[in-house]
């Protein structure tokens, strides 16, 4: 999160301003049937998953109050049917021995359309002061485990394979140690190909709550909560899998000596189609940083060659969530940053060789996000026509309204693409378009209807489940099953070869801003396409194809042995 400002700009008058001076959205994107499959319904306490995050806030003004916490989707029970996990925050500062309010939850599928929440007879109930959660295989095992980044010591909760989880934090070498800790969130990756998982943890700040600092409205002299300034940063954390979910710290070893900004978003994801994922860590206030994978399993930071380390006019922003994919339709992996209000969220479009362009204004992306404050963001085809959109999850991070027509609750953003890296929102209005104080968003297909779904934490509010209720077009899921470690096809790369031309989509495990979405793949289309082959190319360098695949469907690609 980032400073805040005293300018005396309204909501309005800022989008026209950047609209005058960087273009508006291209008018092709408005102009198409923007409602079409974009309608969505709340449908949180439908289909069961009561809960409420509780900031636990005791007028101290204590930083971590202010960041709320992450959503997980995967299917901890292996029936097809994915699963939500919650974290859970207050009270602030937290016992050791942690209290009944921060207890995370877990709330299993029953696949007709209702949850069920099975936090205490599955021992998944964790209760430090969470902010970030990942759900994916860290062992192999086939069975997706739950690691936390808290504030204080993160934990690894690992699936025992009969609906129970174990704490296995100190086992598993994953253990960060000290008060000061405050890890925000985390991203699997093969890094050395050698068929298992590897862990990068962003770390926020050093923190003490007995040193919290004072910060006053710059209007009205009351205190308020302050920005990242006041913070030292805390390097991020490098975990190598040595095998059976055991972790060692190799960071410095493996070039990550300049890990050392406010991290709050990272994901793994090959920018350079060499099969080999690279590190993309999103900071608060202090440059982005793009780490190359060598080749070898080490990095080399590339952060501010890249274009990626700042904005366009060369200033590092506030990044909070992360989201990945190709929006131009050229088969390469572009990139997303949610950031503070009046510096806009930011696209990054690739153009090879580990260079980036900042299109936000030019493609309608960033205006929409002028006046709020982003957190949350994924991107996903929403309306199943083939192109890529983003959801993000916007509030302010204090109370006492910074300027005039800016508040601390604000409307969510849904901006749907045209494919050719163009943006703008539909003019059917989300359900949750009530402002509120969004944080950690996920996306899945919950209801595996082939459209995704979002689920929402709200800082110090009821969670939201955006029910997807898309009608129009056709769609193809893909389950990935490797013999691997690696038993999620992570890192893999999708391809949908259709009438209409390609698709890409890579197999990713965290991003966004605390939380992570579906691992699963899937692909949205016209009806009338002609669907001609899948590719799957896996992180061993395999490729596979398949011809004509079934439609409407979910279909489990196993990786040749």
């Amino acid at each position: 999160m980032s400073e805040q400002r005293s300018t005396q700009d309204g909501s309005w008058l800022g989008l026209m301003l950047v609209g005058l001076l960087f273009g508006s959205p291209v008018a092709s994107v408005a102009q198409q049937d923007s409602c079409r499959g974009a309608a969505m319904a709340e449908a949180a306490e439908e289909v069961g998953i009561l809960f409420v995050h509780a900031r636990g806030e005791t007028g101290s003004f204590y930083n971590p109050e202010t960041m709320g916490s992450g959503v997980a989707w995967f299917d901890y029970d292996g029936d097809g049917w994915l699963d939500c996990y919650l974290v859970q925050s207050g009270p602030f500062p937290p016992s050791a021995e942690g209290s009944d309010e921060a207890t995370n939850q877990l709330f299993r599928n029953t696949g007709d359309g209702r949850f069920e929440n099975v936090t205490a007879r599955t021992g998944a109930g964790e209760r430090s002061y969470g902010q970030g959660v990942l759900g994916a295989d860290f062992d192999g095992d086939r069975m997706p485990d739950i690691f936390l980044a808290n504030w204080g010591v993160d934990r690894l909760l690992m699936n025992r394979g009969d609906g129970t989880f174990e704490d296995r934090t100190t086992e598993s070498g994953v253990e960060v140690e000290g008060a000061n800790g405050w890890s925000s969130g985390a991203a699997l990756g093969d890094a050395d190909r050698d068929g298992d998982l590897d862990l990068y943890l962003v770390i926020y700040v050093e923190h003490d709550p007995e040193q919290e600092p004072f910060c006053l409205h710059p209007s009205t002299g009351e205190r308020w909560y302050c920005g990242p300034s006041p913070f030292e940063p805390k390097m991020d954390i490098f975990f190598r899998n040595q095998g059976g979910g055991v972790f060692k710290d190799e960071t410095l070893e493996s070039g990550f000596e300049s890990a050392n900004g406010k991290g709050l978003g990272v994901l793994f994801v090959d920018f350079n189609a060499d099969n080999w994922p690279d590190v993309y860590v999103a900071n608060d206030m202090t440059f982005n940083l793009l780490f190359v994978n060598k080749g070898d399993g080490t990095f080399e930071d590339l952060s501010l060659m890249s274009g990626v380390a700042v904005s366009r006019d060369g200033m590092p922003e506030a990044g909070m969530g992360v989201a990945v994919g190709d929006v131009d339709g050229d088969g390469d992996a572009d990139m997303a940053v949610a950031n503070f209000d009046v510096q806009t969220n930011t696209l990054y479009i690739n153009q090879g060789d580990f260079y980036f362009e900042d299109t936000s204004a030019a493609s309608g992306f960033g205006a929409a996000s002028f006046n709020y404050v982003g957190f949350g963001l994924v991107m996903a085809d929403f309306n199943r026509d083939g192109h890529m959109d983003f959801f993000n999850g916007t509030g302010h991070t204090v109370e006492i309204s910074p300027r005039a027509n800016v508040f601390y609750e604000q409307p969510d953003v849904l901006l749907l693409g045209d494919g050719k890296g163009n943006f703008a929102e539909p003019d059917c209005p989300l359900p949750n378009k009530r402002p509120s104080v969004s944080r950690g968003v996920a996306y899945a297909d919950y209801d595996n209807d082939g459209d995704p779904d979002i689920g929402i934490q709200r800082s110090g509010r009821a969670f939201s489940l955006l029910r997807n209720d898309t009608q129009a077009g056709g769609w193809l899921g893909l389950r990935l099953w490797s013999e691997t470690a690696n038993s999620e096809g992570v890192g893999a790369v999708a391809t949908l070869k259709t009438s209409q031309g390609v698709q890409k989509r890579w197999v990713i495990a965290g991003s966004s801003y605390q939380s992570s979405s579906d691992i699963r793949v899937l692909f949205g289309f016209d009806k009338d396409v002609e669907i001609h082959e899948v590719e799957v190319l896996w992180q061993s360098g395999k490729v596979q194809r398949i011809l004509q695949p079934p439609l409407e469907s979910y279909l489990t690609v196993r990786e040749p042995l």
